[in-house]
């Protein structure tokens, strides 16, 4: 084997050998946190580097890097504690299951992807809550296995609706979405915060060699479902009272919109990636947020919570920017994702589009319902407040600097043409071929 040929493997097999070795440190969860954080800084410099050298390489370098920051970041916003040592090592787990799914060649992606689907299950099952909503997300990722493997093993038509299947239970898509409703709401730590960028990105790139053999029927299903999806989310974060549901419906709402565009145009164009990266990037930051409420006072109703704009300057200061990133607004890359989409040349205007403009401007609503609820509520008596650690300062900020970046730079910088594909050009894998 070529040092060429290995490389996919050498970036995937990384994180996975650091989570074996943090194992060795088990007694110790400052070292464990460590050993994670150093693998993690490792990955990205790693997966620069090959990006740069074979710049042809599966998964393209925006989400090469992206995969292993955001877990070096999820990582840095924990605190040290012996009941976070598991998912330390699952993070690092998952960071190679989700590269591997990315770089390796076929059919051993399909494997791997299987394999990131089933890790994610008995995560979810190994965290004993007994909502339905976890019944459903084993459900979603049972049926997400089985279709993965169809699709490796059935030709033809079959197999391609098999692996659109697959695609659905991780870039989340009405009805297939309820695994990756009960990762966010259920998984302990800072899986959360993770999953929410790593699943959607697997799951889109999985999408892009099947769409040019998606008839029009299909994609016409798809973009009914992916309108249903996005009003069906918008609808469950509005009346969610919880912050998690909240933001795992979010999430299904921004997901199906960029579905609902796939399906329109038939094909993905460089924002397609940018506003799916800023998406996720935006929840893992509204996640580690959240869990740094948590881990002051417990999983409490946010409306027994408030008036911390003064108290806590630093975190209202991060989490006023990271909501306001995730509701559009520059110069952050969901606004610049987003727009990307709409004036793609090869986007055109149906009638439910204004559906759709419904559905993304709903999040105006029920994403500032946690501001309201948190920063500019009235003061409660009796509470301690307990602003950010540096930590997790430094965490919140990195993302919003991620953000930032997504939302000014040109595509270039992310390994994508600037210009925007034309009809005769189809997206495989991650280069453009004409």
């Amino acid at each position: 084997m070529t040092a060429t040929s290995l490389l996919p493997w050498i970036l995937s097999a990384l994180p996975c050998l650091g989570a074996a070795l943090s194992l060795l440190f088990w007694s110790d969860e400052e070292r464990v946190r460590s050993a994670a954080l150093a693998v993690t800084v490792t990955s990205t410099l790693l997966n620069a580097g090959a990006a740069w050298w074979q710049s042809d390489l599966p998964g393209g370098a925006l989400f090469l890097c992206l995969l292993p920051l955001t877990s070096f970041v999820s990582l840095l916003g924990q605190p040290v504690h012996r009941d976070n040592r598991t998912a330390w090592i699952l993070t690092l787990l998952l960071l190679g299951l989700g590269l591997g799914s990315l770089v390796v060649p076929d059919p051993a992606r399909h494997l791997v992807r299987i394999g990131l689907l089933a890790v994610v299950a008995m995560a979810i099952q190994r965290s004993r809550r007994a909502a339905p909503t976890t019944l459903r997300g084993l459900i979603s990722y049972g049926v997400g296995m089985a279709a993965g493997a169809a699709a490796m093993l059935l030709p033809g038509g079959v197999g391609m609706v098999a692996g659109l299947i697959a695609c659905g239970t991780m870039l989340p898509l009405l009805p297939l979405h309820a695994g990756h409703v009960a990762a966010l709401t259920s998984l302990p730590g800072n899986l959360p915060a993770f999953l929410a960028l790593v699943l959607p990105v697997v799951g889109f790139h999985q999408l892009l060699p099947l769409l040019p053999e998606l008839d029009p029927s299909l994609r016409g299903t798809v973009e009914l479902l992916a309108l249903l999806g996005a009003l069906y989310g918008s609808l469950r974060a509005l009346t969610s009272a919880r912050t998690l549901p909240l933001l795992a419906y979010a999430s299904l709402a921004f997901s199906s919109l960029l579905w609902w565009v796939i399906a329109t145009a038939g094909a993905v164009g460089p924002q397609s990636a940018i506003y799916l990266s800023a998406c996720g990037l935006a929840m893992t930051g509204l996640l580690l947020a959240w869990y740094a409420i948590r881990a002051r006072y417990g999983d409490i109703d946010p409306r027994a919570l408030g008036g911390m704009a003064y108290p806590m300057p630093r975190f209202s200061t991060l989490f006023v920017l990271l909501t306001l990133a995730a509701l559009g607004m520059p110069p952050f890359g969901v606004f610049t994702g987003f727009m990307g989409l709409l004036f793609d040349p090869m986007f055109s205007v149906r009638a439910s589009f204004f559906l759709i403009i419904l559905a993304w401007l709903s999040a105006s609503w029920y994403l500032l319902t946690p501001l309201q609820q948190l920063v500019f509520g009235p003061q409660r008596t009796g509470l301690r407040y307990d602003d950010l650690r540096h930590h997790e300062v430094a965490s919140l900020v990195i993302v919003l600097l991620l953000l930032t970046v997504l939302g000014t730079a040109p595509a270039r910088v992310f390994g994508w043409s600037a210009a925007p594909a034309s009809p005769n050009v189809a997206m495989k894998g991650a280069a453009w071929t004409r």
